[in-house]
């Protein structure tokens, strides 16, 4: 028998039930088994795979190895939990479109991912993509309007739960002549007054505050400017000597333009999936965290920066 086929659900469900309740005689009440038989499978596992769960020395109390193995249970038990509503409900004929929302700043890429990956989870399924604005998000989920939104964070809502997908690096863009195009990363005192902030100020506010935020630490005002999210008119104004510009990373510059970072300046623009923490469609509630990419693109869209 495999090392592998001993690590059963049953037994997986025993061990978050041992560790939720802190006590073997609890988790025994809470599972309506005997405590002696609970000792004994839990024991047994531990032997079959060459690990202590818990150190019995002091209770209950999870090994180094039991901590990874009940976050690993939960996320198991979770998952079965969803396949089986999943096949019921395709079998109750209860199985509605997947209603997913995107905001401006996503890449077409990660909406053709997301779509690929959730029809290859759930075959024949209907998705029906609609565009909406960053501040709208929460109200349309909470609502039940949309099962999901791919958007660009932060967003102020306790209550979703946001898997982040893909992090990319916001940069300087600067004209190649320019004497800052010469450092490995800019000053941020050379900045000041001169860097403007076209793409974020409209379409989203939060998105637009927490660069501010930042950059108020490091010293840095923004210089003033009229927002837009015409990359290609952007781009104009900084060749032209206007002012600097923040710019994506892997976005394409047109001739006699550079990127730098800013020195000391960690400044990323991060895509996630964000979907009701209480109710979801199947494909989406896998326990993601906050901070782990999903997927990542191989190359990017030209026409969205």
């Amino acid at each position: 028998m495999s090392v592998y086929e001993h690590l059963e659900f049953r037994l997986l469900k025993y061990i978050v039930a041992v560790a939720e309740s802190r006590t073997f005689t609890a988790a025994a009440l809470r599972l309506h088994v005997a405590q002696s038989a609970l000792s004994t499978q839990i024991r047994g596992l531990e032997d079959n795979l060459g690990i202590k769960v818990f150190d019995r020395e002091r209770g209950t109390a999870l090994t180094a190895e039991g901590k990874v193995l009940v976050r690993y249970a939960r996320e198991a038990l979770r998952t079965r939990q969803h396949i089986v509503d999943t096949v019921q409900a395709i079998q109750a004929g209860r199985m509605t479109p997947l209603r997913l929302g995107f905001t401006p700043f996503v890449h077409r890429v990660f909406l053709h991912s997301v779509s690929a990956l959730y029809k290859e989870l759930i075959p024949d399924s209907e998705i029906v993509p609609e565009s909406v604005e960053a501040g709208e998000v929460g109200a349309r989920i909470r609502d039940a309007d949309l099962d999901a939104v791919l958007l660009t964070l932060p967003i102020a809502d306790d209550h979703l739960r946001v898997s982040v997908i893909d992090r990319e690096r916001l940069l300087v863009c600067m004209r190649d002549d320019d004497l800052l195009a010469e450092h490995e990363a800019v000053p941020p005192a050379a900045l000041n007054q001169k860097l403007s902030i076209f793409t974020f100020q409209r379409h989203h506010p939060a998105a637009y505050e927490r660069i501010v935020q930042m950059f108020e630490r490091v010293g840095i005002t923004p210089r003033p400017c009229n927002p837009t999210m015409n990359i290609e008119h952007i781009q104009w104004i900084v060749r032209e000597g206007a002012c600097y510009s923040l710019m994506r990373a892997g976005c394409p510059l047109i001739s006699g333009l550079v990127t730098r970072p800013i020195a000391g300046v960690d400044l990323t623009v991060d895509t996630a999936l964000v979907s009701r923490s209480d109710k979801n469609k199947p494909a989406l509630c896998q326990g993601r965290s906050k901070t782990r990419p999903l997927w990542r693109s191989k190359s990017r869209p030209v026409d969205k920066c």
